[in-house]
């Protein structure tokens, strides 16, 4: 609690808080966004737009600790809140570039409500609050498998080293992942990504919702063919997919695979690059066709969590 004197030499006490987290990582603010900190002052936590107050926005250094958007020291700005008894629960949102509304995004990634413990505030944020993502935490039981094939071009094709596709089987009817459904309501969604080891040529496999449907990105694969409804692409179609990579000849000569939890609404160059929530990772290795590869679960290494602490008049 921070004191200062008055005219009449009386101490009067000040409304301070204290912000700390974990594993939030440093954003690209031309690209990511920037984070920002909110309060809620309805006792009931509807979240009409009138009911947020911003407290901040702020930033995360290679280091992992917090700063302003500058580089210098952040502090909690409760300069908005008349009252920090009415803060009922607090998010943490990712702001686009360019995006300066009076209101969160819609890229929430913490989130906590109140608990009161002495003359203090606490706020315990998690990604698996209600108003960021529930289920998050059926993520440690998650897993994730696959196969290289190329289907649009034939199932046993002598070229399935440019296709991977994530099933258990080689005729695309067994799901490879257990990941939960996103409702639509949900403000992330899973990508799964291919990337050449030892250069920066990363391939984005596609977006989906759930782990029993096809992604959102079809190129680069045979017309024709077989199409799996899972998530997966083929290589296939030369100076695909472009955009200064080279094509993809062999899988298995030095490449891994991850899938990420990525916010929904990215915007521009922050959609074809991968977010820093990495659930699932690992090398492609040499293996027959067929052979069923898995992947780690390293969510619960990397699953952002913080605290916000307000000290009471």
């Amino acid at each position: 609690m921070i004191f200062s004197c008055n005219d009449s030499g009386v101490s009067t006490s000040q409304n301070s808080g204290t912000l700390s987290l974990t594993n939030l990582k440093m954003l690209d603010k031309n690209v990511d966004g920037t984070y920002e900190l909110w309060g809620s002052v309805e006792t009931s936590l509807d979240h009409d737009e009138n009911s947020f107050r911003s407290m901040g926005r702020f930033a995360v250094n290679p280091s992992g600790q917090i700063t302003d958007t500058s580089g210098g020291t952040f502090s909690v700005n409760l300069s908005k809140i008349s009252n920090i008894n009415n803060i009922g629960d607090v998010l943490i949102t990712i702001q686009p570039p360019g995006y300066f509304d009076t209101i969160p995004s819609n890229i929430k990634i913490l989130g906590g409500a109140k608990q009161i413990s002495g003359n203090d505030l606490i706020y315990n944020l998690t990604m698996t609050y209600n108003e960021i993502l529930p289920i998050s935490s059926q993520f440690s039981s998650s897993a994730a498998k696959y196969i290289l094939a190329t289907p649009t071009k034939g199932i046993a094709s002598s070229e399935y080293k440019k296709g991977l596709w994530f099933t258990t089987d080689t005729t695309g009817t067994a799901a490879g992942i257990t990941l939960p459904v996103l409702p639509d309501t949900a403000e992330w969604i899973y990508q799964a990504w291919v990337k050449e080891n030892n250069t920066a040529n990363i391939y984005n496999i596609g977006r989906f919702e759930s782990p029993n449907t096809a992604d959102d990105n079809q190129q680069c694969q045979m017309t024709g063919g077989l199409t799996w409804n899972l998530p997966g692409n083929d290589w296939l179609l030369a100076n695909c997919p472009g955009g200064g990579l080279p094509d993809i000849a062999d899988l298995e000569n030095n490449y891994n695979v991850f899938i990420t939890l990525e916010p929904k609404f990215e915007q521009g160059a922050a959609i074809s690059k991968p977010f820093y929530l990495v659930i699932f990772s690992g090398i492609i290795n040499h293996a027959s066709f067929g052979t069923v590869q898995t992947l780690s679960n390293g969510f619960n290494n990397v699953v952002p969590s913080g605290q916000l602490k307000l000290s009471v008049n």
